[in-house]
């Protein structure tokens, strides 16, 4: 068998050099795909700025949104109290009122009982405006009028530079576009070259008068309507109760529209700058410039213009409609122009340079636009180019560590194009975010929108990134860490001013890019799926746990830990069955809040994360010496939170989300199902559980139809052969080709040490021929390993922490042979046979183990 690096392996940063995306340029619609689509392939993004490219040959189009530039004004309601919430469930005037349907389905309803009678949501005004908001920075257009009626152009966009290409028109009249974001600096070059133009080719800037205030969120904060219809904010289904209106004019005196753009120009420079307005993070207001510079050949006249029809109009894509009522007022609108246009010249090249500036960066934002414009076209169109060749490369010299190896070459494209984009997570809508600089976006954050589905804010419900830590991908989760600092303080303060309890509590919600002097509500019911700040903090465990990233741990993670299991120990209340229940919790995208908290009760999700929470607590308690008097109470708490609920169906016990409910099935429902929470995130039931509570998950993971649940599969090695299915229908895995698709998608196939042992290719076909290069596994463990239709080969081990090591025997019933690397001593090891066959042996920080199977 041979190890791993005895083939001889292309470099990762030589094989984006073949690799190449190519996609049809949309003629009408910048956002073409559905609006939570999670494929990047539809965008092209740079740390801080997301963009998409379309528009008819005659007009392509650039659309752009940048991390920092929001509207950041947002109501400020007294913040509602546990104890209120409590006199709203039991209040006599709310009994008979519920959200449950006969069949036992359910929509979210996000209002929360009121001691009058009826729901009441006193953070209405997050949904009745379109505020905070991520906004579009504009568009950067290239106008071609000989172009017009060609056929709709495709483009190509390289994975080792992040240049995108287009190439219009024939042998007569043609017109090449070479489009770069610049991955270390803000500026956008554009790389013309054209022949046989009649009309001279031009550059225009432009960005419409923002159209965000006929527009409000309805109650699921996904859909806009117009302002004058007065929706409702909640309207209870099956309810006698009248309509409840909001009262902007109450608040006109900051809800109004936003100033209209600007253009201008001097010297070779031109521009459109936008002021959105002042709140308390930029009480003078913030601004942003998009300004321009034309390099090449000749000289460009500039033209100013303000009016309708200006711009690049847009029109929702099949599959997109919901952006058509924005699209519409956005058609409306009067907007800002301002156009360079080259001296007449039939043929010849000409760079466009675009700097966006806000005042994030600087105080005159105009003075650094042109100094980044001026330091862009004296280092050129290739040196930018090399610039971003040097950054990508670097990026895939990273992606080495967690790198897997197949025979021959089908699987390059699905590889690197995974790779392409593995500096980023969804949660952080595609460029790299961080609140203590007042940024943020989201997967559905829309490039040509004013107000954006829910806000262009991510919610931090759905976390599950603990493959991308397996993977070694760790760096694209700052987020995560950027936003647990800076948002601490105020989720202190949270825990005491609406629960009157010590500690901190980071719940669901839409965290904005704000100054966090306090904590922003924006969702009452939702704020009671008390697990939220276990599902973020377990994104830092993870990186500490796997990654060994130990200031992380010091600075961020054991701090906010810390005082999330003392505000999880307040709350919890030991009943007379001698456990310790949570209550109000609600199942989150599911129940609103019920009349004596009927189905708020000891959620499953809430369970297993309060006991996660206890334990990894207790656990880094010991680790750093501290909080020992802490440590006792913690643990007690864990080992007395109530079973987890179950409900009966034909086939057997599945996991429920709440006591006494059958779980979601019906088509279409919210896609995370709390019931396999276990196995998911607070990596309870594992490949090292019972066969018992295994197939409990199994079943429950099959029988509820959430597109979530397919991981489940592979953490519980039931899908060797398959991608998952929820439906039933599974489709096998036959090529190399569908393997990476499958790794990709799930890289435990390879290895998982959710249960603290390390088990490999626990999920992958026994046909399969490959290996993989240090992944990460808990305890800070790098592991490579190799396997052909034989079994596994060679195996070794890094250990970055001095402690135990368990690995599952790669060769059941036979000895194995542990070797130190650099003395070439045989290492002691016991076998634990308490779940089949574990390796175990002490590990060293900062050595290498080779493992085989010994020959004797």
């Amino acid at each position: 068998m041979k190890s791993i690096g005895d083939d001889v392996q292309i470099p990762l940063r030589e094989m984006a050099k073949r690799i190449q995306i190519n996609r049809c340029i949309h003629p009408s619609c910048p956002h073409p795909q559905v609006a939570w689509s999670q494929n990047p392939l539809h965008a092209l993004t740079s740390p801080s700025i997301k963009a998409s490219l379309w528009g008819p040959p005659e007009q392509i189009t650039l659309s752009m949104i940048k991390s920092d530039i929001f509207d950041r004004r947002m109501a400020n309601p007294t913040p509602l109290t546990i104890q209120e919430i409590r006199e709203g469930a039991y209040s006599k005037a709310n009994e008979g009122f519920s959200d449950i349907e006969p069949t036992g389905s359910t929509r979210p309803k996000y209002g929360t009982l009121d001691p009058r009678g009826g729901r009441r949501e006193p953070y209405a005004a997050f949904r009745a405006y379109p505020f905070p908001c991520q906004k579009p920075v504009g568009q950067i257009i290239v106008k071609c009028a000989d172009l017009s009626g060609l056929p709709q152009p495709t483009m190509t966009q390289h994975c080792d530079t992040g240049m995108v290409s287009s190439a219009i028109g024939g042998e007569g009249t043609s017109l090449r576009l070479d489009y770069l974001l610049c991955m270390k600096r803000n500026i956008i070059a554009i790389r013309t070259d054209f022949k046989g133009l009649s009309v001279p080719l031009s550059f225009r800037l432009y960005r419409h008068k923002d159209q965000g205030h006929r527009v409000y969120m309805n109650a699921e904060g996904t859909e806009f309507k117009p302002r004058h219809e007065r929706q409702v904010v909640y309207q209870p289904r099956n309810s006698d109760q009248p309509a409840e209106y909001y009262n902007y004019e109450a608040e006109a005196e900051w809800n109004g529209p936003i100033a209209p753009p600007e253009n201008g120009g001097e010297g070779r420079f031109f521009w459109i700058k936008q002021c959105l307005p002042a709140e308390k993070t930029f009480p003078d207001g913030f601004e942003y410039v998009m300004m321009g510079l034309v390099s090449g050949k000749g000289t460009a006249s500039i033209h100013e213009e303000f009016g309708h029809g200006l711009g690049t109009q847009p029109y929702a894509a099949a599959g997109a409609e919901r952006h058509e009522k924005d699209y519409m007022y956005i058609r409306e609108a009067q907007g800002a122009a301002v156009t360079a246009t080259l001296t007449a010249q039939a043929a010849g090249n000409a760079t466009l340079y675009v700097a966006v500036v806000t005042s994030n960066d600087a105080a005159d934002i105009l003075a650094e636009a042109k100094r980044q414009l001026l330091a862009a076209e004296e280092d050129g169109y290739e040196a930018l180019c090399a610039e971003n060749a040097e950054w990508y490369g670097g990026l895939y010299d990273k992606r080495e560590n967690g790198r897997v190896f197949y025979p021959g070459e089908a699987h390059y494209e699905e590889e690197i194009t995974n790779l392409f984009y593995s500096w980023f997570c969804k949660h952080s809508g595609g460029v790299r975010t961080d609140s203590r600089r007042f940024e943020a976006s989201a997967s559905y954050a829309t490039v040509e929108t004013d107000a954006q589905l829910w806000h262009g804010l991510p919610c931090y419900n759905e976390p599950f990134y603990t493959s991308m830590v397996v993977r070694g991908r760790e760096d694209a989760l700052d987020m995560w860490g950027h936003l647990v600092e800076n948002w601490l303080p105020a989720a202190r303060m949270n825990a005491n001013e609406v629960y009157g309890l010590p500690g901190m509590l980071l719940v669901h919600g839409y965290l904005p890019p704000v100054k966090p002097d306090r904590y922003v509500h924006s969702n009452s019911s939702m704020e009671l799926c008390l697990e939220t700040g276990a599902q973020v903090l377990k994104v830092l465990w993870d990186i500490w746990d796997y990654g060994v990233d130990e200031a992380l741990l010091r600075r961020t993670l054991y701090p906010a830990l810390r005082d999330l299991a003392v505000f999880y120990a307040a709350y919890i209340e030991r009943q007379e069955d001698g456990l310790f229940h949570i209550v109000p919790a609600v199942e989150a995208e599911c129940w609103g809040v019920q009349p004596n908290f009927e189905y708020n009760k000891d959620t499953i999700s809430a369970i297993c994360m309060f006991r996660w929470t206890f334990r990894r607590a207790a656990e880094l308690a010991d680790y750093l010496g501290m909080d020992q008097d802490l440590k006792p109470g913690w643990l007690e708490a864990a080992d007395n939170l109530p079973p987890y609920p179950m409900f009966e169906t034909e086939e057997g016990p599945i996991f429920a989300g709440v006591s006494g409910i059958r779980p979601r099935w019906q088509k279409g429902c919210h896609p995370w199902y709390v019931g396999i929470y276990p196995t998911t995130l607070a990596d309870e039931i594992h490949l090292d559980s019972s066969r018992q509570m295994k197939d409990i998950m199994l079943r429950t993971a099959r029988l509820v139809p959430a597109s979530s649940n397919k991981p489940v599969f592979v953490l519980l090695g039931e899908c060797k052969d398959t991608f998952p299915s929820t439906n039933g229908h599974t489709k096998p895995i036959e090529s190399y080709k569908q393997l990476c698709l499958a790794i990709n998608d799930d890289p435990e196939r390879v290895i998982n040490s959710r249960s603290g042992r390390i088990h490999l290719f626990s999920a992958v076909p026994d046909w399969a021929e490959l290996s993989f290069s240090r992944f990460q596994a808990r305890g800070g463990f790098l592991v490579s390993a190799s396997k052909n239709a034989d079994g596994v080969g060679l195996v070794t081990i890094e250990a970055r922490r001095t402690l135990p090591c368990y690995v599952m025997n790669p060769w059941p019933g036979h000895p194995v042979h542990i070797v130190e690397n650099t003395s070439g001593r045989l290492i002691d090891h016991t076998i634990d046979r308490s779940n089949n066959e574990c390796v175990v042996f002490d590990a060293e920080a900062g050595k290498a183990y080779q493992l085989s199977m010994s020959l004797r």
